[in-house]
Parts: structure tokens; C-alpha cells; sequence
């Protein structure tokens, strides 16, 4: 039931508003079509050629992937209401893992509503279907993924500086393939919060937010170590000044806590902080900084929980009107927490360091061109967990 009552709200909002919406001409369609080609060197995220010699007889690790996406974006705006539909899919051609070959898909649904000028929010809803990645479980199979999600929210403007809000997500995770059954989860995602805000650009925000997990396709040692359910609660303070001219400062603190039930020992509770700052040069060259530390519940074999620390440093470049810039380096340091008892992995660490490179190009206001340069060396004392990759990507669109 939770599944279909929140498109079948928008889909009635839609039917009732669509025919006033024709006679107004106030509909816009904008189909669009885009293609690229795809190289990576690392596809299944091997440590060695070695494991793709043992896995597939044959020391090759790269692929060029070619896409092909098709879609349409429908909007319908009716005095302050704003009607959203997004679909199209996606056709992938490996030249080398042909196995991997998939069609990938993704639709959603938005109403973005006001009512007055102080209360305003959106309701959804969305499925993404598209094969998993490897960066974390290797194996070289193609598993595709769905992805439902439904969401409300309302935000109140009681002041010209305060709002108030509250949201709500519903997020259902399925795997084709049996073997990852294991991950499919249900996220029931509660948040309500109070943020203000001046005419300068200050802000301020504290708010709550509860994950209810519930892993519904576990069994065997997975169930007995990890639990069918867990709560991650989170209490979160915000905040965003301008200390002087082309500079901001953000930043972002949670206590965060996770419960598992019926399951001891695999509980946890910290601090997660993110701090980000924010330099323009000029109007056309800026740079981001941003140093964070992550507490996160992690699905894998061995470990409940990973605290994750880093680095990130993201310059862009606005060289003329039609092209833009923008590149990245950083550093993570990865710790994998509360193992098992017996499986001397617990104490797992990792250390990624991690580049990537855009250049986009829109020859004209309907077209684009994006050449994406990506790379990572991931060190670990784990001995099946490194890996080193290079990408690069080339993509065409155009919007008619």
C-alpha cells in the first residue's frame, strides 16, 4: 500500500489539472537523446590481474562501455503549482563483458506545491533500475538494481527569517540476483527540523532525523550477525556565514546513533562533521574545500560499521561563456569497525586517494558536450579489498 499511494496522489493532481493546464498552453515537453563512450581499466575493481586471470582466464581488466539514454521532461505549471515528469532509459553495450550488457531505466513524478506564502513542499515519486557497480562487492556478475522512492515534505514560513519542516521518504531497495539478496532493504526516513535565515546569507539549522531499516531477505549468518532491523538516528546542526567578500563557510554536525535489534555488540554512536569552504577568485574561477568525518552503517560480510575521514579539494574554471571546468583531488581514510569475533578483520584499513577532471562544452543553449576524466588507488590491509582504476568518458546531448 505505502508503495502506490503517493504516485496515485500526483496522478490524480495531474488528471484533474491537466486539461485546464492544454487550454492554457502552459505545458512544456522537452524530449532529448544522449549518447557516450565509456572506457575503464579496472572494470570489476580486480587488486590484480592476476584475479581476473583466475576469474575469466584472461589478464584483461578494461572495457569500453557505449550508452545510448532516451527520454522526455514534461512540465506543467498551474498558477503556483508546478507538475514534474522525468523518464527515459538507457541501452549499455560492453565490448569485451558482453554479459554485462543492460537496460537501465529512471522515472519520476513531482508535484511541487504552495498554498499562500508561507506554506509550500513537494510530494514524489521515483524508480531507478540499473546494474550495480563494483567498487565494493567484486564480483564480476551483473546484478541489477530497483530503486523505489516516495517522499513528502512541507516546509511552514511562520517568519520572514524561520521556517519550519518536516519530510518524510519511503525507499525500497531490490537486487535481481539472489546471491545480494542480502542488501535489499526498506528505509522508512523521518526528518523535522527548524532553520533560519537572513538577508545577508547567515544560516542556521538543528534538526532530527530517524532511518528505520528493515532487511526483510536475510538469513544464516548475515540475519545472526547483522539483524533483520536497525534505527539510525541522527540529531543535526547546520550552518553557513559569509566572513568576507567571495567567502563562505559551511558546515554541518550530527551525533548520529545506530540500534540494531536483537543483535549485541554491533551498535555504535558518534560524531559525523562536515566542513566546507567556499573562495571565489573572480566570476570565473572558484574553489571548494571540504574536510569531514563520517560515521556510516556499512552491509559488508565483516565489518557493522565504517568511520570514513578525508579530505577534498574542488577547483573550477569558467574559461568562457560556453565551457566550464571543473576538477577535484582528496584523500579518505576508511576504518572498519566492529567485525566479527572470530575473523581477525576487524581492525580492516583502508586509504583512497582520488582525482577527476569535466570539461563541458553547450555549443549551443540545446546541446552539450562532457569529456570526464576519473581515477582512484584504494591501499588496504585487507588483502582482497585493494584496487587502482582509471576512467574516461565522452558524452553528447542535445534537448529538443
Amino acid at each position: 500500500m505505502r508503495r502506490i499511494i503517493f504516485p496515485f496522489i500526483l496522478l490524480i493532481n495531474i488528471i484533474v489539472h491537466a486539461s485546464q493546464a492544454f487550454a492554457e498552453g502552459i505545458i512544456d515537453i522537452h524530449p532529448f537523446v544522449q549518447t557516450s563512450a565509456y572506457y575503464d581499466d579496472n572494470i570489476f575493481r580486480f587488486t590484480s590481474t592476476n584475479d581476473a586471470k583466475l576469474t575469466f582466464g584472461s589478464s584483461a581488466t578494461a572495457d569500453t562501455v557505449k550508452r545510448l539514454d532516451l527520454g522526455v521532461n514534461v512540465n506543467m505549471r498551474l498558477a503556483r503549482q508546478l507538475f514534474t515528469l522525468n523518464t527515459s532509459f538507457n541501452e549499455s553495450w560492453y565490448n569485451r563483458f558482453d554479459f554485462l550488457d543492460n537496460t537501465g531505466k529512471n522515472n519520476s513524478l513531482n508535484w511541487n506545491w504552495r498554498l499562500g506564502n508561507k506554506l509550500f513542499g513537494d510530494l514524489s515519486f521515483g524508480r531507478v533500475e540499473s546494474i550495480a557497480g563494483f567498487n565494493e562487492f567484486r564480483a564480476p556478475l551483473k546484478n541489477l538494481r530497483t530503486t523505489d522512492r516516495q517522499s513528502g515534505s512541507i516546509n511552514w514560513s511562520f517568519h520572514p527569517d524561520w521556517t519550519w519542516s518536516f519530510s518524510h521518504q519511503l525507499i525500497q531497495t531490490d537486487n535481481e540476483l539472489d546471491r545480494f539478496n542480502f542488501l535489499n532493504r526498506e528505509d522508512n526516513v523521518v526528518e523535522t527540523g527548524l532553520r533560519y535565515q537572513n538577508l545577508i546569507g547567515t544560516q542556521l539549522g538543528i534538526a532530527y532525523r530517524q532511518n528505520d531499516s528493515t532487511f526483510k531477505d536475510r538469513s544464516g549468518f548475515v540475519l545472526a550477525f547483522f539483524g533483520q532491523e536497525a534505527t539510525l538516528k541522527e540529531v543535526i546542526a547546520t550552518a553557513a556565514w559569509a566572513p568576507f567578500d567571495h567567502t563562505r563557510i559551511s558546515s554541518r554536525i550530527a551525533h548520529v546513533e545506530l540500534s540494531r535489534d536483537n543483535v549485541d555488540g554491533r551498535d555504535f554512536n558518534g560524531i559525523n562533521q562536515n566542513w566546507n569552504i567556499d573562495y571565489s577568485f573572480s566570476s570565473k574561477t572558484a574553489l571548494n574545500l571540504s574536510v569531514y568525518q563520517d560515521f556510516s552503517q556499512i552491509d559488508d560480510i565483516l565489518s557493522s560499521y565504517v568511520r570514513a575521514k578525508g579530505i577534498r579539494i574542488n577547483p573550477t574554471w569558467n574559461p568562457t561563456a560556453k565551457m566550464f571546468v571543473r576538477t577535484g583531488v582528496g584523500y579518505e581514510d576508511r576504518k572498519y569497525l566492529g567485525g566479527t569475533s572470530d575473523i581477525n578483520i576487524s581492525d580492516r584499513n583502508d586509504n583512497s586517494t582520488f582525482a577527476n577532471l569535466s570539461v563541458t562544452y553547450t555549443p549551443t543553449n540545446k546541446s552539450l558536450v562532457q569529456l570526464q576524466y576519473q581515477t582512484e588507488n584504494r591501499k588496504s590491509d585487507f588483502i582482497v579489498a585493494p584496487f587502482k582504476f582509471q576512467s574516461i568518458n565522452l558524452s553528447f546531448r542535445y534537448d529538443f
